[in-house]
């Protein structure tokens, strides 16, 4: 007989409890202490103890052990940015509008990756050794970028026949426009 896998405790109390409003409210419990999974997932993978976060942010190893129960409402800024820098992570917060979608959420990270992939090239500007580096770098993320879009790609259902256009027109694309070298080839084939 096949063992039935779960990809979350709460589906795994949802499938097997008959009490449906306990199941529900671990759900929504577990739902409110995402920060704080995050924080103890972070601290595992750091290979630390809470004696160890305690001593990096200066305060008691039952304040750590708190914040690792809280519910994301109960934590402050402040420790978890002191927990954050204690296991080498920097917190970082964003604000999104309630009514972008997916969709405007990837085209937002496109945009975040151009700019940041400009600040590197305008920092780099005058440097021999730098301006390099980034066009290596730009090069090596062209390649990732464009084998995670393909491997999507994949995944997506194709068009149903006679609903895509039977030509389509790219602009021309050559040899230089894509900065291909041998070791852009090294670069996606070691990034496997």
């Amino acid at each position: 007989m096949a063992k039935k896998q779960y990809s979350s405790v709460s589906d795994l109390v949802k499938d097997s409890s008959a009490d449906k409003a306990f199941a529900a409210e671990l759900k929504e419990e577990l739902q409110s202490r995402q920060i704080s999974k995050a924080l103890f997932a972070m601290r595992c993978r750091a290979d630390l103890t809470q004696s160890d976060i305690a001593k990096k942010m200066n305060c008691s190893q039952g304040k750590v052990s708190k914040i690792e129960k809280s519910t994301d409402m109960q934590l402050s800024i402040g420790d978890i940015a002191a927990y954050s820098s204690a296991v080498g992570m920097r917190l970082e917060i964003g604000f999104s509008d309630f009514r972008m979608g997916m969709v405007d959420r990837v085209k937002w990270h496109f945009f975040q990756l151009k700019g940041l992939i400009n600040q590197m090239l305008s920092m780099a500007r005058g440097d021999e050794v730098m301006e390099r580096g980034v066009a290596k770098f730009t090069t090596e993320a062209f390649v990732n970028v464009t084998i995670g879009l393909l491997e999507c790609m994949k995944r997506a259902k194709p068009l149903k026949k006679g609903s895509d256009q039977p030509i389509h027109v790219s602009n021309p694309v050559s040899i230089e426009d894509l900065q291909t070298d041998q070791s852009m080839e090294l670069s996606a084939t070691s990034s496997h």
